[in-house]
């Protein structure tokens, strides 16, 4: 294997994922998450976004942003996507320009979720935060202008593991309808024994050696990872929602996500399989104007468009 020459130039990077030092690295994310926002362009013609919160019962708040095209036609779909991190870092900012790319590129509003991060608050925070954001989308439908059944939920890294979790839980716990769901190069299996996990033990921008040390954060204490925090571990697949899969080739997670995406096949779910040769973990974020990068991100947004944007008459 051998990577794509255009993603090579975008390696060796500051180090803002050392699980070694979760507060260092979250300083540097933040210096480069201001030099970002002051450099960004203006959003696409007619896209807008605006934080706001959203709210449960009783009366809890997690910060989203939410982002929309002015001409999308009333009873749109909608993607609530979960930024990733390794459940310890990430915020909106690290996922803005991706949900202005699908709020563009695809008939939906992006509703984009600020969860708590382990490990001051380990699972199931964050997973309690991404449900708090889906109820809420589903409660306030009406007034965003959403579809209540061309909902997706979609994430990357960790935020697909919190996607499928949360997934998951809908569909166990009488929760709200899933059109679809978009996982991005997810985290689904803690017990870090794949081939490619082995094969990146050490590797650059993510490597098997940070994933294990990932997964005590993230939960709190050893031991097994519940279903929802680590969804490969759930026996039962049936039932799921249609899938865009996507992998990385020169990723520690490309074997267990390869393995859920013939489990999904197996359990008679529709999967849309993506595997990306030549390529590393997050290369969509990491460099979205490559050649590779832009197409990964054009076939999201058509998944999206297909399966939760305006129906074609």
């Amino acid at each position: 294997m051998a990577l794509d020459p255009e993603l090579l130039p975008f390696l060796g990077g500051p180090d803002d994922a050392n699980m070694d030092d979760i507060a260092g690295s979250r300083a540097v994310s933040a210096v480069l998450n201001a030099r970002a926002i002051a450099a960004r362009p203006t959003p696409p013609l007619g896209v807008t976004f605006r934080d706001t919160v959203a709210v449960d019962g009783a009366g809890y708040e997690v910060p989203i942003r939410i982002y929309a095209r002015d001409d999308l036609p009333v009873a749109s779909g909608a993607v609530l996507f979960i930024h990733g991190g390794a459940f310890v870092f990430g915020d909106l900012e690290g996922e803005h320009d991706r949900c202005l790319y699908y709020a563009a590129y695809a008939d939906c509003i992006v509703v984009s979720v600020d969860y708590r991060l382990a490990p001051e608050y380990p699972y199931p925070a964050g997973l309690d935060d991404c449900w708090v954001a889906l109820n809420w989308l589903i409660a306030q439908a009406s007034e965003l202008g959403v579809d209540t059944q061309r909902i997706c939920v979609g994430g990357s890294s960790a935020g697909g593991s919190l996607a499928a979790g949360l997934v998951l839980r809908c569909r166990d716990e009488n929760g709200p309808g899933i059109a679809a769901q978009l996982l991005l190069y997810p985290v689904l299996d803690d017990r870090g024994t794949t081939l490619s996990m082995a094969a990146f033990e050490v590797y650059d921008p993510w490597d098997g050696e940070r994933s294990r040390k990932m997964w005590p954060h993230y939960l709190g204490c050893g031991g097994d990872a519940p279903v929802y925090a680590a969804p490969s571990r759930a026996s039962d697949l049936h039932g799921l929602p249609t899938t865009f899969l996507m992998v990385c080739e020169e990723d520690p997670l490309r074997d267990e996500d390869l393995n859920f995406a013939q489990r999904l096949l197996h359990a008679g779910v529709s999967v849309e399989l993506h595997h990306y040769r030549g390529t590393y973990h997050a290369f969509d974020v990491i460099a979205p104007d490559t050649a590779v990068g832009r197409r990964a991100l054009s076939e999201q947004a058509l998944f999206l468009d297909h399966e939760v944007g305006t129906p074609t008459r």
